[in-house]
């Protein structure tokens, strides 16, 4: 088992946690989850909640912008993976009327080419965007939350048109006003740590310095790079991650490429790829004193 996996597992459980931190809190005092039908999305009345799975309806992008619409004063959230237009047309939206909105993006998904056009589009509106900011270069913002002054959202959803049709997701929404401060703490926790780290100033950083040897990669720590190389293997572990090697031996290796299993179905067999010249498109980190670039989008992987 390789000495990565611990940090694939925590992921794991600090998604499961956050799915059901709701009966955490005063469990007896929560009335019993109930199904809304897709006619009747709404704000949660008082002292409610309920919780969805995505393929129900395949509505919950419906049910954000129900938190959205009904928010008075303020409207904190942090996500990962953020595509959805609707979504972003809600929380603009929202400043249009006086509402403050902030927000704390991945500082790799929210300057793709997938995250960038939502990014631009909250950015021009005027809303408050940072994205995180750890030593190593490394670390991803994986929290999905989105707390009002009167509601909050938490779970495994992305806010993406896949995570709403296709995937298996969860979505928490209540109203409870313990765990509603809660989240809210941890939201303005991080919007403060990250308040220097703007996604505008992400955004130009991200520029690429151009395409290097993988052996090169080390000296990059933190820069957006084409990194090039022979793939001696892709090896997936027990968790389903799959390690893009470059040295037949992995422990002495200056770099790897890592895809997390959320996001390996989307490349298919990766195997096609052993023996060849392959080049990985990213932000370079450092992960126990090695190079690494994460991929989530087949478009950061080329032969």
């Amino acid at each position: 088992m390789r000495a990565r996996l611990p940090r694939v597992i925590a992921a794991l459980i600090l998604t499961l946690a956050a799915g059901s931190a709701g009966y955490m809190f005063g469990v007896d005092s929560v009335p019993a989850p109930i199904r809304i039908p897709a006619q009747t999305v709404s704000a949660p009345p008082k002292d409610s909640v309920r919780i969805l799975y995505s393929l129900d309806e395949k509505q919950n992008d419906k049910e954000l912008i129900a938190l959205i619409d009904s928010a008075k004063t303020h409207i904190y959230f942090a996500i990962y993976t953020f595509t959805l237009p609707s979504i972003a047309d809600a929380l603009v939206a929202a400043k249009k009327r006086g509402v403050e909105v902030r927000g704390v993006m991945d500082s790799e998904q929210s300057s793709n080419s997938y995250g960038a056009p939502i990014t631009k589009k909250l950015l021009g509106a005027g809303i408050s965007l940072v994205v995180e900011r750890h030593p190593t270069g490394n670390g991803i913002m994986h929290i999905k939350a989105l707390v009002t002054d009167s509601a909050y959202a938490v779970g495994s959803y992305n806010w993406t048109n896949s995570a709403t049709t296709i995937n298996d997701e969860i979505l928490e929404i209540g109203t409870d006003p313990a765990l509603r401060q809660a989240y809210e703490n941890v939201l303005k926790k991080l919007l403060d740590a990250y308040r220097g780290n703007t996604a505008a100033a992400n955004a130009a950083a991200h520029i690429s310095i151009g395409t290097i040897d993988y052996t090169e990669a080390p000296n990059h720590i933190g820069e957006t790079a084409s990194v090039r190389g022979t793939l001696v293997e892709a090896y997936t572990s027990a968790s389903g991650t799959v390690f893009l090697d470059f040295c037949k031996s992995y422990k002495t290796c200056p770099f790897s490429g890592v895809i997390f299993a959320d996001d390996v179905k989307a490349f298919g067999d990766l195997s096609r790829y052993a023996g060849q010249t392959v080049t990985l498109t990213g932000k370079i980190s450092s992960y126990q004193g090695k190079a690494e670039i994460v991929l989530s989008d087949p478009s950061q992987l080329s032969p």
